[in-house]
């Protein structure tokens, strides 16, 4: 006989597991050493079930929480966790065994109560350096082992691995930061004792067989209210496509398919027709693309307030061809995974576009710039400065996108100035701000880009950057253009350097590096957009009386007359 359970008591109890995901967040955010992760706050908490289902996470980093189950059931497939006991912990990176890329390193711990196995508690947050070819990231890496240490998934005891012992001290020394890489790995260690802590206090207030109950109920109910959405969805076949500017190494487009087949309530996404994987690090694991093709549909749902678990994924079937650019054969490089990720993203919406037109918006600049200037000391130790940077969001209908945002995959913030040059002393941030007239014009605007000057004060200081977005720009929809494009320059002595969207430069005293990432899409025929509109967008200084007369016919002298 099945026992009779509470609602209401169930609801309560979801929404506490909720609460703790998050306070885990808060936890890693505030207690972490690096600007990465205390400022752009690149990392992600969730609470698991025994069996590695996710059952509550923090709003963070859709492309690692949409995938953190993935990653712990690779991990219980190579590993024998039948026996796990308090005190120990599983610890991984390897992209070809559920991790993303190296620099994201994930933490899970045991949560027991009364020596019953409850669930797990998980984290992942993005290291500055994990060793490899270069500091902080590895631009011409061909393999795996290039782009620093590989951690396949190990279970280890804390009290004797860690402070001071065996993981922790092979951790320590293959990365170049290392004082900051081991504050921000017990940041990790902290955050799953309080998601720990918080369900044992669910589980001795309420019973572990409560507990356990709501953390079944809130998945299944996650997929009631996912089937439910996608039913509004028309069933048909539909295919949409986006494209990579181009490999590190081969100047040539990198093109990602997706057809979307929707019948009832059930999705199949197959990206068969995607280009094969590519000799650079734009190759994208199975975790990182399998969260990138859930969130692509998950966004363009009406029904917002579906809780974030593995329910969500039940109804959904995801097709990527092994040897593809987004399901690579092992040890190929994966470092900028977050670029081929977007592309995925993009071919899901423009598939989607044909299905439901007014809730696809037009494509984000959407990409993951990664910018890293790193300095050798004379005394041989390294500074690492990380940034995380987006652009502007596609505008969709009803609304214009918004201004100078990390892209949805990544979710960060931005690093504010002061942190920047308060950890970088070897760094002087000049200027700041958005670009006029980034973003694409269309009955509702793009959102802006924003570009960023940075002086170099001292010796030793070298670029490393990835990016996207310099050849292909962000396209608009229903009739709205492109928002602009990205450029990455170098002013030095008067003469000015461009680079590549992929690019390793030493710098020199007095340089000044000028990073510009673009706007979105526009959305819908320019010629409709609102007087109104055109006018405080001229005002706020967001578009030039130029771009107002070109891209939207607004007569500026006839428009102040009337």
């Amino acid at each position: 006989m099945t026992a009779a359970y509470d609602p209401t008591l169930t609801a309560i109890i979801a929404r506490a597991l909720h609460a703790a995901a998050e306070e885990m967040g808060a936890n890693l955010i505030r207690s972490a050493f690096s600007t990465v992760v205390r400022e752009a706050r690149d990392c992600s908490t969730a609470l698991l079930d025994a069996a590695g289902n996710v059952v509550a996470q923090a709003e963070m980093i859709p492309m690692q929480t949409a995938a953190i189950s993935l990653s712990f059931k690779s991990a219980m497939a190579q590993l024998d966790l039948s026996g796990i006991r308090e005190g120990q912990a599983v610890l991984m990176n390897d992209p070809y065994s559920g991790g993303q890329h190296l620099n994201d390193i994930i933490l899970f711990h045991p949560i027991f109560e009364a020596g019953e196995l409850l669930g797990f508690a998980g984290n992942t947050a993005h290291h500055l350096d994990i060793g490899g070819g270069s500091a902080g990231v590895n631009t011409t890496a061909t393999d795996l082992i290039q782009e620093g240490l590989v951690i396949p998934p190990i279970l280890f005891d804390v009290a004797r691995d860690w402070n001071g012992g065996t993981v922790e001290r092979l951790l320590v020394a293959n990365i170049r930061t290392a004082e900051i890489g081991l504050g921000d790995m017990n940041a990790q260690f902290a955050a799953n004792h309080v998601g720990a802590e918080r369900v044992r206090e669910l589980a001795r207030r309420y019973g572990a067989a409560h507990l356990r109950h709501a953390m079944a109920e809130v998945q299944d109910y996650a997929e009631r209210r996912m089937r439910a959405a996608i039913a509004a969805i028309p069933d048909g076949v539909y295919r949409g496509e986006a494209t990579l500017d181009r490999d590190v190494f081969v100047d040539r487009p990198v093109r990602i398919a997706a057809t979307v087949t929707v019948a009832g309530t059930d999705v199949t996404i197959d990206f068969t027709g995607t280009d094969p994987q590519v000799k650079g690090m734009f190759n994208c694991p199975l975790s990182s693309a399998h969260a990138a093709a859930l969130t692509a549909v998950r966004c363009v749902l009406t029904d917002k307030d579906i809780p974030n678990n593995d329910g969500c994924n039940r109804p959904l079937r995801l097709i990527f061809p092994e040897g593809s650019i987004l399901n690579p054969r092992k040890l190929a490089p994966v470092r900028a995974r977050m670029t081929s990720a977007y592309r995925a993203f993009d071919a899901v919406h423009a598939a989607l576009a044909g299905a439901m037109p007014e809730r696809v918006p037009a494509q984000g600049f959407n990409t993951t710039t990664g910018f890293y200037i790193a300095q050798q000391r004379a005394d041989g130790r390294f500074r690492v400065y990380v940034d995380v940077l987006g652009g502007g969001y596609g505008a969709g209908h009803g609304y214009d996108g918004a201004d100078a945002l990390d892209n949805i995959l990544s979710n960060c913030r931005n690093t504010p100035v002061e942190s920047i040059e308060q950890t970088n002393p070897h760094l002087l941030v000049r200027s700041y701000a958005m670009r006029p007239d980034s973003g694409g014009p269309g009955r509702w605007r793009g959102g802006l880009g924003f570009a960023r000057e940075v002086e170099v004060l001292e010796e030793g200081v070298f670029l490393n950057l990835y990016a996207d977005r310099y050849r292909f720009a962000p396209q608009g929809l229903a009739g709205g253009q492109p928002g602009a494009k990205g450029h990455l320059r170098v002013r030095r002595d008067g003469a000015v350097i461009e680079l590549a969207p992929t690019a390793a430069f030493d710098l020199r005293p007095g340089d000044v590096i000028e990073l510009a990432v673009g706007g979105g899409g526009g959305w819908g025929d320019p010629r409709l957009r609102a007087r109104d509109a055109v006018r405080e967008d001229l005002e706020n200084g967001r578009i030039t009386p130029e771009h107002a007369t070109r891209c939207y016919d607004y007569a500026i002298e006839r428009e102040s007359a009337a």
